[in-house]
């Protein structure tokens, strides 16, 4: 009898102890750990923050600068913000589709019950994008002018040409300047919109391709026929004014809706230059494209 009574109590102490090594790793399991989550499952969190993207932006882009040998007295940084000649790493938040083709397989736990992929999948299944925030790719939508040519006219210039831009860009050759603009006729509707872009540095660049990072998603442009020139001192000087047709309509309305960019123009020669727009540049877009559309003008 002493024996079995002692089988027994040895039975109950090895269940026992089976059952408090197993209730901390349960207890474990049920822990939200939100650093190990998949970004895929935080994206509606990431999204409510516009403003924090445009930062880790510059952010790299500072980085990379800091990373130079040697950063030389550039024209090109005439607003005192951040330039390079280097690559800017993608910074775009995925959008629905590219969440839904995104398996999270890398977790601790890889095999799932019915009921664990059903809902799962319903998770991807979601759309978790802001599109008032810029946070998918932006397409051209018909959005209603609410600024009045009133409003908007005193921060414009019409040169003797009859193009009219924002007072606040330069065109001097010595500028390095990104802007939108369009000719008018008092008796007629404005002419087609253009956007036109000027660079001077004390190295020639050649550029025939311009990358716009608009809130993480490219958008390129192809200019027609870049002028260049030399000027005193060593500087070199490049233009191009560019109808913006149909082809860019949505690139258009990308930088007048932005939160933020980054212009790459690229080089034949192998040496890029990379600059993140001011606030006051992506408000000219925004403010010439409502101005040019209240005049009746149309891409």
């Amino acid at each position: 009898m002493a024996y079995k009574n002692s089988m027994r109590l040895k039975r109950f102490i090895l269940l026992l102890f089976v059952v408090l090594m197993t209730v901390p790793v349960g207890m474990a399991s049920m822990v939200c750990d939100d650093d190990d989550k998949d970004p895929s499952m935080k994206p509606g969190i990431r999204r409510l923050h516009p403003e924090r993207e445009r930062l880790k932006a510059m952010k790299l882009l500072q980085e990379q600068m800091s990373r130079k040998a040697e950063v030389k007295d550039d024209p090109w940084d005439t607003s005192g913000e951040v330039w390079g000649t280097v690559d800017v790493p993608r910074t775009a938040l995925m959008d629905s589709t590219a969440v839904e083709g995104r398996r999270l397989g890398s977790g601790r736990h890889t095999s799932k019950t019915p009921q664990e992929q059903a809902a799962l999948d319903s998770l991807l299944a979601g759309d978790y994008s802001y599109t008032e925030f810029g946070y998918r790719r932006m397409t051209w939508r018909d959005l209603p002018v609410t600024s009045t040519i009133d409003q908007l006219m005193p921060d414009f210039t019409v040169d003797d040409n009859g193009d009219c831009f924002s007072r606040f860009v330069s065109r001097e050759k010595t500028a390095n300047e990104v802007y939108f603009t369009f000719n008018v006729d008092v008796d007629s509707l404005p002419g087609p919109l253009r956007l036109h872009i000027q660079y001077c540095a004390d190295d020639p660049l050649d550029f025939d391709q311009v990358i716009f990072t608009v809130d993480g998603y490219d958008y390129h442009f192809y200019p027609a026929n870049p002028e260049r020139g030399t000027l005193p001192d060593e500087l070199y000087w490049e233009s191009s004014d560019d109808v913006v047709n149909v082809s860019y309509r949505d690139l258009v309305y990308a930088l007048a809706h932005s939160n933020w960019v980054i212009i790459k123009m690229v080089s034949t020669r192998g040496i890029h230059h990379v600059k993140m727009l001011t606030d006051g540049q992506r408000t000219d877009f925004a403010h010439t494209l409502d101005l040019y559309r209240l005049l009746g003008g149309e891409i």
